[in-house]
């Protein structure tokens, strides 16, 4: 009745996992702070131990008094494995009891920048895959030079059959339809070349399902080093090489502004320069940030699960908040549900 209550205020309820990433709770607590500015529609269920909430409900005393605060008995660690998050003492954990929350009510969220097995475990657990659907997926926006690109799986699964693989592609296709209405969404498949016979058998077996299927628009092939200049919008690969291409992005796009700054700063000229430049420089910064891109969403589980990078800052994590709303506000999880009935 508590929750209930709570939710006549608003349409939108988010549950936090504020034990979850490496910056926590401090990012978890800001990014909600700058959320919640931003829409007012927004409500937060905030999951955590009690020694968490004591020592923080000072400091966020706004937004603990606007959000409904759970205990939890205790988090789920970095390095546990999926089976252990599972065991009984273990499911009143703060992740556990944010993903649970779901199970009643779909137009909740949940979000977390935990471990990525055990929320999968949880989310698969709990809210059960969607039907038809064998495997759920991780799937993100990438940044590209002509749009934003929908990649995945990016680390649920790192042995696919070509079944998986059409999967995602469905859903990929789906979810890319549903943050960008307009656009007619191309499908292409990670291949080591875009050659008609480049690859291994199982991309070869998928090439074949996915020039038969009506459901997608599938454009062949596409090489790793395409990928932030393609004109597709849906990139489908396995969990393991998905993940492998997630982080060297992420690595490359580190690498490329941080080398940047140093040399920007080597001489007094440069520095001179670098403030006449100063926003462009953030300009460039920006549009290969990944934070800007934050929320891998587990698509394919019944129920908007979000995985936020572990790395994520406040400002990712406002992102990732602000994301989740988007897929509850356009109906993801129906539509999802209706193509793959097709």
């Amino acid at each position: 009745s508590n929750i209930k209550k709570f939710m006549k205020m608003s349409e939108f309820l988010i549950n936090l996992d504020l034990h979850g990433g490496d910056l926590a709770p401090i990012s978890v607590l800001e990014g909600a702070k700058i959320a919640s500015k931003k829409n007012s529609s927004i409500r937060f269920q905030l999951h955590s131990t009690r020694d968490i909430y004591e020592k923080y409900k000072k400091n966020f005393s706004k937004l603990f008094e606007i959000s409904n605060w759970v205990e939890s008995s205790n988090y789920i660690s970095s390095d546990m494995r999926p089976s252990d998050a599972l065991k009984k003492n273990n499911r009143d954990s703060s992740m556990s009891n944010a993903i649970s929350s779901l199970k009643e009510n779909k137009s909740q969220i949940a979000i977390s920048a935990g471990n990525t097995g055990a929320m999968m475990a949880y989310a698969t657990v709990y809210l059960r895959t969607i039907e038809n659907i064998s495997r759920p997926a991780i799937a993100s926006l990438f940044p590209s030079k002509n749009h934003p690109v929908c990649f995945l799986d990016l680390g649920a699964n790192s042995e696919c059959s070509s079944e998986n693989l059409l999967e995602f592609a469905v859903m990929g296709s789906t979810y890319y339809q549903v943050l960008y209405p307009e656009v007619n969404c191309k499908v292409s498949l990670l291949n080591i070349g875009s050659e008609e016979l480049k690859g291994n058998n199982l991309i070869q077996e998928t090439h074949e399902l996915m020039k038969n299927d009506l459901r997608i628009n599938y454009q062949g092939f596409i090489e790793a080093n395409e990928i932030t200049n393609t004109k597709n919008h849906v990139i489908v690969t396995d969990g393991f090489s998905g993940n492998i291409a997630l982080k060297t992005a992420e690595g490359v796009s580190k690498f490329i502004t941080d080398s940047l700054k140093t040399s920007l700063t080597s001489s007094f000229y440069s520095k001179v320069l670098s403030l006449m430049l100063k926003n462009k420089f953030l300009d460039f910064k920006n549009s290969i940030d990944p934070r800007n891109y934050n929320g891998g969403i587990f698509i394919g589980v019944n129920g908007i699960v979000i995985k936020s990078h572990g790395n994520a800052d406040a400002h990712a994590f406002a992102n990732a908040i602000e994301f989740g709303v988007k897929c509850i506000e356009s109906d993801l999880l129906k539509k999802i549900k209706d193509n793959v009935s097709k």
